[in-house]
Order: structure tokens, then C-alpha cells, then sequence
């Protein structure tokens, strides 16, 4: 049983600039902080502590330390909610896919050793008959 997860309109949080093509939305939701990142218009889903670990050294390298990052730190937007709401739904089909391959090919792959075991057994039976 899922259950539900809040509406998207939850969603309370940070943007910051960090460069001329680099976005990050940081928020939380659903009792998780998550960021999401947005380059060149693209964007990407990351639990907070990941996206964290993995873009250290290039926090430190670019100017997120500087006055001017400092000063493009804004609250959430309304059409930024929007496009991190749009990010989980598409995060959620993708791995809904898998989860229906992965079932698929469990469900496949079990179909396959029913027939082997069936034809095993059918070749000890006649070993059997032909041995008595």
C-alpha cells in the first residue's frame, strides 16, 4: 500500500543562480530536502544530502561563495514549483516503467523455468519407463 504524498503546492524553498546556465531549486517536500538542478532549461531530482556530496568540489570552485550568488537567492516561484512538480511526475513514470519491466521479466523468467522444469520432468519419466 502507497500512501499519499502531499500536493506539489507544499513545496517551500530556495533558488539560487549559480552561474549563467546552472540552477538550483532547494526545497522540501513530502518530509524529504531535495534539490532540483537546472541547466541550459533541463532539470534533474536529487535528495539534498546526494546532490550535496556529488557538486562539493564545484560549489567551492564556482562563485556560490560570492556577494553575487549571495544576491540571486530567492524564494520559490510559483512557475518553479510548476517545473519541480513536473520533475517528480516524470521521476515517478520512469521508475513506475521499470518497476512494470522488472515485473515483466521476473513474470518471464518464471514462465521459463516452469517449461524447463515441466521438460525435465517429462525426460525422467521416460528415463524411468526405459530403465524398467
Amino acid at each position: 500500500m502507497q500512501r499519499e504524498r502531499p500536493p506539489f503546492s507544499t513545496i517551500s524553498g530556495t533558488m539560487v543562480q549559480l552561474g549563467a546556465r546552472d540552477l538550483i531549486a532547494i526545497y522540501r517536500w513530502d518530509d524529504l530536502s531535495w534539490v532540483a538542478h537546472f541547466r541550459d532549461g533541463c532539470g534533474e531530482l536529487s535528495d539534498a544530502s546526494t546532490w550535496f556530496r556529488v557538486h562539493a568540489g564545484w560549489l567551492r570552485s564556482c562563485r556560490v561563495g560570492s556577494m553575487a550568488a549571495l544576491e540571486t537567492i530567492t524564494t520559490l516561484t510559483p512557475e518553479m514549483i510548476e517545473k519541480i512538480g513536473g520533475l517528480h511526475r516524470q521521476t515517478e513514470a520512469q521508475q513506475a516503467r521499470r518497476a512494470g519491466a522488472s515485473l515483466a521479466a521476473i513474470a518471464a523468467f518464471g514462465r521459463a523455468c516452469g517449461e524447463a522444469a515441466s521438460t525435465l520432468h517429462g525426460w525422467s519419466v521416460r528415463l524411468i519407463h526405459r530403465a524398467g
